[in-house]
């Protein structure tokens, strides 16, 4: 039991550490669309270059987040909140493995946004 929460403890620092950057992230997209609200000058120069649109990150993140929430419904399901069998340990470590990726992509797909708009903040 001290190793599920040593691991928890664990997940939960690594979220809030990516958390972190997502507010950084964040911020300066939002101050770049805030400073050229009127020419749009971000958005025009991100679609006036097609080679750097490419498949979204947002997509991978929506694919791992509908697992996390598969696992979780699962967890709720086999009552794996508090897990004595194998499955249900799986299914408790699963759900936050799947979560994790799921920051990821979204960081990713930010930091992607990020690179863009950085030069107009």
């Amino acid at each position: 039991m001290v190793e599920l929460k040593l691991m928890e403890g664990v997940v939960f620092g690594i979220l809030s550490v990516l958390g972190v950057f997502v507010m950084y992230y964040s911020t300066i997209i939002l101050l770049a669309l805030i400073k050229h609200r009127k020419d749009k000058a971000p958005l025009t120069s991100y679609f006036l270059n097609p080679e750097t649109i490419k498949i979204p990150y947002f997509v991978f993140a929506g694919i791992f987040g509908f697992l996390a929430g598969v696992m979780v419904l699962s967890d709720y399901l086999d009552n794996g909140f508090n897990p004595s069998t194998l499955l249900q340990y799986s299914t408790f470590f699963s759900g936050f493995g799947f979560a994790v990726l799921t920051i990821i992509f979204i960081i990713l797909d930010i930091r992607f946004w990020y690179l863009r708009f950085k030069r107009f903040a």
